[in-house]
């Protein structure tokens, strides 16, 4: 803080020989020395004070600025399962979540899904997530915060009423135990290795990635500045590691944390 106010009087000399160097203009970072306010001197409040709002530009204790101690925030835009990716800006008493994860962390799979139950968990996870935004975090103490709106962005194919339908049988299932017995050992033991493999082998190195993305706007009782924490358990358990951005008007901070992690708004 000492340092602070002392870098802004040397700007409220410089401010001032510019608005009037007929005056001012032999005012030099002497002139703060001789009036005795170095940041180890105990006279230096008064005059730096003075000299800020000469200037109008006073120093002003504001809110610390945000905390987060982590690694080095991952890939922007990189697919990594069990890691979120959560942005939080505070404006005032509302706060705005932006958090997207690969959709493995939130239904279990990343594929459409394929039968009634596989959609079942997919409309109840999407319904968690788009309600339970402030369950998310330990706010501040004394703050409580509600969702005001949420936004939740599923891939294709994980939303509709013809999404993820059940399969009907394959044709060959009726017979497959007739026609293709008869000949198994002669025909697919003869292309087993070139005719499966390649099929495994095209699926496994062009994996589907998917993600899904919510935009939530909440309202708190009070500005929730102060230390909180993550609370991605219950929510979203599988998730494992949080890139984590916090905006506030005082700065930002970011890092790479646990999904329990503290940090400071």
């Amino acid at each position: 803080m000492i340092m602070r106010i002392y870098y802004h009087s040397c700007i409220c000399i410089r401010t001032l020989r510019a608005r009037n160097p007929h005056r001012f203009g032999t005012m030099t970072f002497a002139t703060i020395n001789r009036l005795q306010v170095r940041p180890h001197f105990a006279g230096w409040t008064i005059p730096c004070l003075l000299l800020c709002v000469a200037c109008g530009d006073a120093p002003s204790a504001g809110p610390a600025p945000p905390l987060v101690e982590g690694e080095r925030l991952g890939t922007v835009g990189a697919h990594e399962h069990g890691i979120a990716r959560l942005g939080l800006a505070v404006d005032g008493a509302s706060l705005t979540v932006d958090l997207e994860l690969p959709a493995e962390s939130v239904f279990g799979f990343e594929r459409a899904p394929r039968s009634a139950e596989e959609r079942t968990t997919v409309a109840e996870a999407l319904d968690r997530l788009r309600t339970g935004g402030a369950s998310l975090f330990a706010f501040p103490e004394g703050v409580t915060c509600a969702v005001d709106s949420a936004e939740v962005e599923a891939p294709e194919g994980f939303e509709g009423d013809q999404a993820g339908e059940d399969q009907p049988p394959h044709e060959d299932e009726g017979h497959e135990h007739a026609e293709d017995e008869g000949h198994e050992h002669a025909e697919d033991e003869g292309h087993e290795h070139t005719e499966d493999e390649g099929h495994e082998h095209a699926e496994d190195e062009s994996p589907v990635h998917t993600e899904v993305h919510l935009l939530a706007s909440l309202t708190c009782s009070a500005e929730p500045l102060g230390p909180a924490s993550l609370r991605f358990a219950d929510l979203l358990p599988d998730v494992v590691q949080v890139d984590l951005t916090v905006f506030t008007g005082a700065g930002e901070a970011a890092g790479r944390v646990a999904p329990d992690a503290s940090f400071r708004f």
